[in-house]
């Protein structure tokens, strides 16, 4: 913040003394806008010191912005390329403490630092590679136009705890596939929480287990582009695994595009006592699996914004399953129910002492609007219902519109097993 509050003062006396134009650079990480300033142009705060606007461009979180410069930024950097049957592998004179192997196109790179970020940039193709990053320091990937394929294993596999920054190069495309029948647990591995953002675009692909894991959370912020899952085994996009007590356990999403397709299991899953936060951004999920979801947690989910469109198509599935509690509080939800025994939304009662978060089951409702079509029957091997909403406990509504639109003469609109609570919006049942 210190960087920050310096450039504030130094752009004041700018424009005290007169200039006809001045190029400034907010910096988020690794990355950074350019901005040209008039003189007329103004930076200005919220009434609640939360956002800064700068000129007429844009608007920034606080907490977001690292630094506002007026010389462009230079980051220390291991530049690493791509090329077939073989790599290449340049670090930067201001990186200390980073070391490399190279065999093939399989890049091994181990940093010994515990004080300092470096910016890794991956770039090329190879159809027989993969790269290692060993390390106990939060670091930066930068995604610059990257194909990658390991026939044997992960194509990115983060050995490090901690902040993963994940960047998307604007204008890039970058694709990632794994190999079949390993024993790694995705395509795109980090053993820390990565963050992704960046305007380009992510592809991956996952032939053994899930496409991007994590081991801790995954965050999606409101700079990111499009993050495509084409195909995984298990889960599209999974993270955590902790314990009651783990804050880092959680998938957030701010902003970008996620479309998730041909998942084994689930599209998104945060594991054990993980947690969703639905704060924009836009998710595109095609729930194919049987017995599959296309948001699951097993804790709570929060949506305040953005927009939800799934399509349930396997037998058995539900397009967002809490197995405690979902608040809907802001942004939009579209799904499609098509599938035998399938469910729109469900809020799940657990109740075995080997369930890990136990007797939930609540729904409300709070100003998401909700438009779904229930056109599925019962699942007659078991007599599982096609429901469009269920709460195994308690629901609530107290504003947005719901609408449940019901095509099959063998389903249901809405099954509430505790109290149902109404105190505003609306709720139709056609």
């Amino acid at each position: 913040m210190k960087r920050f509050l310096l450039s504030i003062a130094s752009f004041v006396a700018l424009v005290t003394t007169g200039w006809a134009q001045q190029t400034i650079y907010v910096c988020e990480g690794f990355t950074y806008d350019v901005h040209e300033l008039k003189p007329t142009d103004e930076i200005r705060f919220s009434t609640d010191g939360k956002e800064v606007s700068i000129g007429n461009y844009e608007t920034y979180e606080l907490d977001e912005i690292d630094s506002i410069t007026f010389a462009e930024p230079q980051f220390p950097r291991i530049d690493i390329v791509y090329n077939g049957t073989s790599a290449t592998v340049n670090v930067g004179k201001s990186v200390k403490g980073v070391t490399y192997t190279i065999k093939g196109a399989v890049v091994t790179l181990t940093s010994t630092t515990t004080t300092d970020e470096y910016l890794y940039t991956v770039s090329g193709t190879s159809t027989n590679g993969s790269l290692i990053i060993n390390g106990e320091y939060k670091l930066t990937v930068e995604l610059a136009g990257l194909t990658l394929t390991n026939p044997n294993g992960p194509a990115i596999d983060i050995e490090c705890g901690k902040r993963i920054g994940v960047i998307l190069k604007e204008g890039t495309t970058n694709t990632l596939t794994d190999g079949k029948n390993g024993t790694h647990k995705g395509a795109f591995y980090t053993k820390g929480h990565p963050e992704f953002e960046g305007k380009g675009t992510l592809n991956v692909t996952g032939n053994t287990k899930h496409a991007i894991c994590a081991k801790e959370y995954l965050q999606i912020k409101k700079s990111t582009g499009y993050i495509n899952i084409l195909s995984a085994v298990s889960d599209g996009i999974h993270c955590g695994k902790g314990n009651q007590n783990d804050d880092n356990c959680f998938f957030e999403i701010r902003g970008g595009v996620v479309t998730v397709n041909n998942a084994g299991s689930d599209c998104i899953d945060a594991d054990d006592y993980g947690c969703m936060m639905i704060e924009g951004g836009v998710l595109n999920l095609n729930v194919s699996a049987t017995d599959g979801a296309g948001l699951k947690c097993d804790s709570i989910i929060r949506m305040s914004g953005g927009d939800i469109n799934i399509k349930v198509t396997g037998t058995l599935s539900e397009g967002i399953r809490t197995n405690y509690s979902a608040y809907f509080d802001g942004g939009a939800i579209s799904v499609d129910v098509n599938s035998n025994g399938s469910k729109g939304i469900r809020a799940k009662r657990c109740s075995k002492t080997t369930d890990t978060v136990l007797n939930g089951g609540h729904l409300y409702f709070g100003g998401t609007d909700v438009n779904m079509n229930i056109a599925g029957s019962t699942y007659t091997a078991d007599g599982t219902e096609c429901v469009g909403i269920r709460a195994d406990r308690n629901f609530t509504q107290t504003s947005g519109e719901i609408t449940l639109t019901v095509t099959s003469n063998d389903a249901t609109g809405l099954v509430v097993k505790g109290e149902d609570n109404r105190s505003g919006g609306t709720l139709v049942i056609k």
